[in-house]
């Protein structure tokens, strides 16, 4: 269960991408709770075109690992976050289908992130994979697509916040290049 002494902010600022875990596998009650908790993210039109595929058989994770160069450790279970393209497509046509249902993704796959670190665990979101042969390995029918693979267990060691650029930098206002004087 998630633990309730976190703040949402607390969890933003101590998320870190994890790629070194100790072989425990979390209980699959949180796998649950992590796919409920990214069920809740906002979707274009509610569409929800989201389909988490959980993977904890050690020879499939070895497959799959084989064709993801960004798995770089043994993570003792993944999440496939996939998109629906027919049900994006019937309830929200074309812009649904090939932009918003990867934008859903993303904040589904934010939360379910979130989350984890509120349970004391890590997570690594991985994009550099051969999409048809995930398709293959998990048996995927035409329709559902994976977008996102996300590593899930508990960290094998504490990781130090990396450097982000400063707000001043990023935050441009009213236009690009736009400073507020009122600082």
């Amino acid at each position: 269960m998630i633990q309730k002494n976190f703040t949402v902010e607390e969890c933003i600022y101590t998320r870190r991408s994890i790629r070194s875990f100790t072989d425990q596998k979390p209980p699959f009650l949180d796998i649950k709770q992590l796919v409920e908790s990214a069920s809740m993210a906002p979707s274009g039109s509610n569409i929800q075109p989201w389909e988490f595929i959980f993977v904890d058989d050690y020879e499939i994770l070895k497959t799959i690992k084989n064709f993801t160069p960004g798995i770089g450790s043994n993570p003792p279970c993944i999440i496939i976050l996939c998109s629906d393209k027919n049900r994006a497509y019937e309830k929200g046509g074309t812009l649904c289908r090939d932009h918003m249902a990867v934008i859903d993704i993303s904040m589904a796959a934010e939360n379910l992130m979130l989350a984890a670190t509120a349970m004391g665990l890590g997570t690594c979101p991985i994009k550099s994979f051969r999409d048809s042969i995930i398709t293959k390995i998990l048996k995927l029918p035409e329709h559902i697509y994976p977008e996102l693979i996300i590593t899930v267990g508990y960290p094998a060691k504490d990781y130090s916040t990396p450097k982000r650029r400063p707000v001043d930098e990023i935050l441009h206002y009213n236009k690009y290049g736009g400073i507020n004087n009122e600082q």
